[in-house]
């Protein structure tokens, strides 16, 4: 039997969440989502108070990024999450609304899968 994909939801703006969350949920994914406004609170919760992530190691998980945070960037959540050993192998989507290459070069760079709205 699988493990149920808990889905870590990274987002500042109430909007967009919400609007994830209902298309989510509208596709027929019935998965727990776990909502985060900052940077700081996710990667408290990625990695557990002690930094080793021992609390997540072979839970699977999925990660939707926002890479403009209030507090912390994107880029280096993912980068953290990417070299980290119970984590790494987390697929993370990047949910964006930049058209800075310089910015999906660096998601693209660690293994993100972007889905940023062509223009």
């Amino acid at each position: 039997m699988s493990t149920p994909v808990t889905i870590i939801m990274i987002e500042d703006d109430d909007g967009h969440a919400r609007l994830i969350e209902r298309n989510i949920r509208r596709s027929g994914v019935k998965n727990r989502i776990l909502p985060f406004t900052n940077g700081t609170a996710a990667i408290n919760y990625l990695f557990g108070s002690d930094g080793s992530g021992l609390d997540h190691k072979g839970e699977a998980l999925l990660i939707l990024l926002d890479l403009n945070l209030p507090d912390t960037s994107g880029i280096d959540i993912l980068r953290r999450v990417k070299e980290h050993k119970y984590l790494k192998s987390t697929p993370v989507v990047v949910l964006t609304t930049t058209d800075d290459c310089h910015e999906i070069s660096a998601a693209t760079k660690w293994a993100a899968m972007s889905t940023s709205p062509s223009r």
